[in-house]
């Protein structure tokens, strides 16, 4: 069966005020839950993404008391402490691994350097998908529908890697990048890695704006155990959490 919007149980990409976002993480958690969905996480930018406000150790642990307090309140709907970290130009992640380790989702993407030559940009993001603390890379390419062409990748290596780490690729359903493609999500799900489709949102009523996303892994006749989103909170959280107890 080709996956649904109805598949789908949550959005595990979005902003809040705390980086670039326009909504609490409170806003954003009720625009999830008047969609029907079951949990979010939050993924606001890591430090040197200056241009997008991003955090620090230290916010990110004042983020973490904000989305505890946010989550005494709303009973059932989870909300997840996450984080979108920055692939440095070295290839190293914008935070040590320590720091990684105390959230309960990781997305490590590019957003600078993205015409640094196909090896040097590839080997950058197998060096994220190789660390045990990285759960998702979102936007692989880095494309811009109209504005920018995505970076120069060996997307076959990156797609191995990912299969054989369980690195989940994401399908960003922003209808500015629709990226991962249909083409490459069909390759990621032939050679046996998992996609997750999500929002990207800035603000609440972005959150589960999911359709573009969707519709790009329906053409590439993706199934609804394909995508992490479609799995309840318990089994995705066991998936992330595997490769760091090993």
């Amino acid at each position: 069966t080709v996956i649904t919007m109805d598949d789908l149980r949550s959005d595990l990409q979005m902003h809040s005020t705390w980086s670039d976002g326009a909504n609490s993480v409170a806003e954003m958690a009720e625009g999830a839950m008047a969609r029907g969905f079951e949990f979010i996480l939050i993924t606001d930018h890591s430090q040197s993404l200056g241009v997008a406000g991003g955090l620090t150790a230290e916010d990110l642990r004042e983020q973490r008391a904000e989305i505890a307090a946010v989550n005494e309140r709303l009973g059932k709907f989870r909300v997840l402490a996450g984080v979108e970290v920055e692939i440095k130009a070295d290839g190293t992640l914008d935070y040590p691994d320590d720091v990684l380790a105390e959230l309960d989702v990781v997305i490590a993407s590019l957003h600078t350097g993205l015409r640094t030559g196909r090896e040097k940009t590839t080997q950058r993001m197998l060096n994220a998908i190789r660390n045990p603390h990285v759960d998702i890379i979102a936007h692989p390419t880095g494309r811009l529908i109209g504005r920018r062409a995505g970076a120069d990748l060996d997307m076959e290596a990156i797609i191995q890697a990912a299969a054989q780490t369980g690195t989940v690729l994401e399908i960003n359903a922003d209808y500015h990048r629709l990226d991962l493609n249909d083409i490459h999500a069909r390759r990621a799900v032939a050679c046996g890695a998992k996609l997750t489709i999500n929002s990207d949102a800035h603000e609440a009523q972005g959150v589960g704006r999911l359709a573009w996303g969707v519709a790009t892994a329906r053409r590439a006749w993706v199934t609804p155990d394909d995508v992490i989103n479609t799995w309840p909170l318990d089994r995705l959280l066991a998936w992330t959490r595997r490769s760091e107890g090993d």
